[in-house]
């Protein structure tokens, strides 16, 4: 981004250099118009009708903080912290601003600035010393398994829950943890591990598993693995992939997010792939989007498991499923890499009997934004009310949705017995069989 934008500070004078100096992301301030076309797609905006809480005023601080026009108080670093970085003001934007990279460069900038704080340096913490390590990750895993299973661990819960709403809101977004033996994806540590199509390939595909992900939804894995083996096409696991950063951009961290993409570029540009299969959407708009700095891409080509099957067409579902269905558009997947809800409406559409039912303003953000219902859980709560009223006036039996932090957001809340929340690809694997079915994938090959 710099290497952009110093001719031009350089054209402006003095004035200029000083401000990119003080914010890197100022260039990219000075392209908004204030038009206000953001203001009805900003969900924080929609709860406090706040100028301070819109994308224009946050541009607003952030071009006056980097003209040293205006101080960062406490008071209007709570505005920017609230962004939630959904990007829909860059859909909407006609001058195309570009919010998530400001908020990356600024996070970056108050990461350097602010004092120690508890909160920051554990949330710091867990981005760079847990979630980059699958290992570490599966072993915190066994441990929320322990807690949800056994005894004392659910003493401890209902202790927990009793002596603060802010653990009862942690607790609430805990997903139910499935038991180690069908919990992970199979490799062997040390080579990549290949799940062959059960016909002639199409396609060579790798699949990236995350961080959190990798543990709590490998039940989505397991799906998507048996749904593109299903299809035709062979998928590869690489073993040595990592987290795809998306956190790290989140909250500033971003030579961490810089060297987490550069391992995964080594691990999937070798391997010989057509395209790089994600099922989470923050996930894909991370490895879509190389972080400020870095000269390339990974090298292969990007796709959500449902924009994949959606292009090469798949073979029709025969078993009937005779559910209402709503689809809930994740932010990073029609905001950041422009996929809309068509491409999951014409794949699960192949499905026999399957009734779609409308949800009201589906692209709308839930209030997951990756850690941000744990770093801001009131605004999150406010802004998931919205769209929780949305899901019950649909009547949906399922809904749908692409990426495992609105899964989590939605579960979390959601009120009415027998409502399913699920990936979609989950629901297209139900109507081939799933895993007892003709769906079932080929036995794992190694040493790929």
């Amino acid at each position: 981004m710099e290497a952009r934008i110093e001719p031009t500070a350089r054209a402006w004078g003095k004035g200029a250099s000083r401000a990119l100096s003080r914010f890197t992301g100022y260039a990219r301030t000075l392209d908004c118009v204030h038009c206000g076309l953001c203001l009805p797609t900003c969900p924080t905006y929609g709860v406090t009708l706040n100028e301070a809480d819109s994308p224009r005023g946050r541009v607003y601080l952030l071009r006056g903080f980097a003209e040293e026009r205006l101080e960062l108080t406490p008071l209007a670093e709570e505005h920017l912290r609230r962004c939630i970085v959904c990007r829909a003001c860059e859909t909407s934007c006609p001058s195309g601003i570009r919010m998530g990279e400001m908020m990356e460069a600024f996070r970056s900038e108050l990461a350097r600035r602010t004092p120690w704080r508890l909160r920051d340096a554990l949330a710091r913490f867990l981005l760079r010393h847990v979630i980059p390590r699958r290992d570490r990750i599966a072993a915190l895993t066994d441990l929320l398994y322990v807690y949800q299973q056994t005894g004392p661990g659910r003493l401890a819960r209902a202790v927990a829950r009793r002596l603060s709403r802010r653990l009862a809101g942690l607790d609430d977004l805990l997903p139910p943890i499935p038991h180690p033996s069908v919990r992970h994806i199979e490799t062997d540590g040390s080579r990549p591990v290949e799940y062959p199509s059960s016909g002639k390939a199409r396609l060579r595909v790798g699949l990236f598993l995350g961080c959190i992900a990798s543990e709590w939804f490998a039940g989505t894995h397991h799906a998507t693995v048996r749904v593109l083996t299903r299809n035709g096409i062979d998928v590869i696991v690489p073993e040595d992939q990592t987290c795809c950063g998306a956190l790290h951009r989140h909250a500033g961290l971003l030579d961490d997010a810089t060297k987490l993409f550069e391992r995964n570029a080594a691990a999937f540009s070798r391997r010989g792939l057509d395209a790089i299969v994600v099922t989470a959407a923050g996930c894909g708009a991370a490895l879509r989007e190389p972080p400020p700095g870095f000269p390339r891409d990974l090298g292969v080509p990007v796709r959500d498991v449902c924009e994949l099957l959606d292009e090469v067409g798949v073979i029709a579902p025969a078993r009937p499923l005779r559910v209402r269905v709503a689809y809930h558009q994740p932010c990073h997947l029609v905001h950041a890499q422009r996929v809309g809800p068509e491409a999951v409406r014409r794949l699960l559409s192949s499905i026999p009997q399957l009734c779609w039912v409308p949800l009201r303003d589906s692209d709308r953000c839930c209030g997951s934004g990756g850690i941000y219902n744990v770093l801001e859980p009131a605004m999150a709560q406010a802004v998931l009310e919205e769209k929780l009223r949305a899901i019950l006036e649909s009547g949906a039996e399922v809904v749908v949705t692409g990426n495992p932090g609105c899964l989590l957001q939605i579960r979390s809340r959601l009120s009415r017995p027998g409502v399913e929340i699920l990936h979609p690809v989950e629901l297209l694997d139900r109507a081939y069989g799933g895993p007892s079915g003709d769906s079932k994938a080929s036995a794992p090959r190694t040493g790929v």
